[in-house]
């Protein structure tokens, strides 16, 4: 068994099976470490990308402290770095959700203000059981057959009704569908 002192200089002349070893000994510890910063997922992710630059920049590395110390220090650097990109990214969508909110909040009341007039406007411009029929349905929430019993009507005849009133409300309302 090699130390790691002496597979990392193996790794640094690009051998593979070096590294794959040094990968293999490392991974599960690296990422227990990892798990004290972040969720398992970012870990495993962290841990990954640490040992990824190691293998892609072996040759410019140079490692006084030991493995061990310099794999432990980028692991954690790199955890670091992702919850500063995270809390950043909280700050950023926080404050763009605010803004559209505000933004879209007094454009939603003029809008709804205007929508629900145009919906009185063109309720009161169905007939009688249309306008009943729906409203029972729509606002109540009754089913057809209640509606059916209560009005003395087939439940067709209800059917027929919303339909016919959702019909003409589309008309009414197709500048805001």
């Amino acid at each position: 068994m090699f130390d790691d002192k002496h597979m990392f200089e193996l790794v640094r002349q690009g051998d593979k099976d070096a590294f794959d070893r040094l990968f293999r000994r490392w991974y599960p510890v690296l990422v227990a470490y990892a798990c004290r910063f972040v969720p398992r997922e970012d870990a495993e992710n962290v841990v990954q990308d640490v040992m990824f630059t190691l293998w892609k920049r072996a040759a410019a590395t140079s490692i006084s402290s030991g493995l061990s110390s310099y794999l432990h220090a980028a692991v954690r650097n790199s955890c670091l770095n992702l919850l500063a990109r995270n809390r950043h990214l909280d700050r950023y969508n926080s404050a763009v959700r605010m803004s559209v909110m505000e933004a879209s909040d007094s454009l939603e009341y003029a809008g709804a203000r205007e929508l629900s007039a145009l919906l009185g406007k063109a309720l009161a411009g169905l007939s009688e059981e249309q306008r009943r029929t729906f409203e029972k349905n729509r606002f109540q929430g009754k089913k057809y057959t209640e509606i059916a019993a209560e009005e003395g009507v087939s439940v067709k005849t209800v059917e027929y009704r919303i339909s016919s009133a959702l019909r003409e409300l589309r008309l009414a309302l197709a500048e805001w569908l």
